[in-house]
């Protein structure tokens, strides 16, 4: 009796090891893998646009702890967390003179770059498995006052892209918040506040720019 209690004792440890492992262990580091690979192409538009929107190894943690702090189930803020890596990959479509123009965009320019969106989520509906990531991307500039009923996980991402930006330009996370007006989303920007009192987001948020861009 005990042989078998034992070997049946193996055998339940065996499956419950082997169920951790497909469900728990793989499934990260499938998820890994995947950012690994978007972050190069993310990397690669950095470069084209010279650090101007913003770094995805510096916006993706930020919008991991603001996600999990708001409640959002794991699967979303994975979701999320390749979109931002997706987001501004459609900026490969758009004329280098419009993406690094230093003076201010004409009408017809910013429409040009605004586009920028649609074609990152259309070629995000083209990577297989990652269809589901293509509405994030394609909100990633969504504006509260005009869709609140968005996903949660778009006005986080839309309000952190626009941050880190800002930050990167001089203005302060508090300066941001005070001036967010209903852009954002309320309870985004109350959790952006919060994390801010906790921790100098300025200091950690540095303009990132590869030196090739200085050859």
């Amino acid at each position: 009796m005990s042989s078998a209690w034992l070997t049946l004792t193996i055998v339940a440890l065996c499956m419950g090891a082997l169920g951790y492992y497909a469900f728990v262990v793989l499934p990260n580091q499938l998820h890994r893998w995947r950012c690994q690979s978007l972050r190069a192409f993310a990397r690669a538009v950095e470069l084209r646009t010279q650090g101007r929107f913003g770094s995805a190894d510096l916006l993706a943690p930020l919008v991991n702890e603001v996600a999990l702090r708001m409640g959002l189930p794991l699967q979303e803020r994975r979701r999320l967390e390749l979109a931002v890596y997706l987001r501004d990959i459609g900026m490969v479509g758009i004329p280098y003179a419009v993406l690094n123009k230093p003076t201010p965009l004409t009408p017809i320019e910013q429409l040009t770059l605004d586009r920028h969106a649609e074609l990152s989520a259309s070629i995000a509906e083209q990577i297989p498995g990652l269809w589901q990531v293509a509405p994030l991307v394609r909100l990633h500039h969504v504006v509260y006052a005009e869709q609140p009923e968005a996903p949660l996980a778009a006005h986080i991402l839309s309000a952190l892209d626009n941050l880190l930006v800002c930050v990167q330009r001089g203005y302060t996370p508090e300066q941001w918040c005070d001036e967010a007006g209903a852009r954002y989303h309320p309870q985004v920007v109350a959790t952006v506040r919060a994390v801010c009192r906790e921790r100098p987001l300025a200091e950690s948020l540095p303009l990132h720019r590869s030196a090739a861009l200085w050859l």
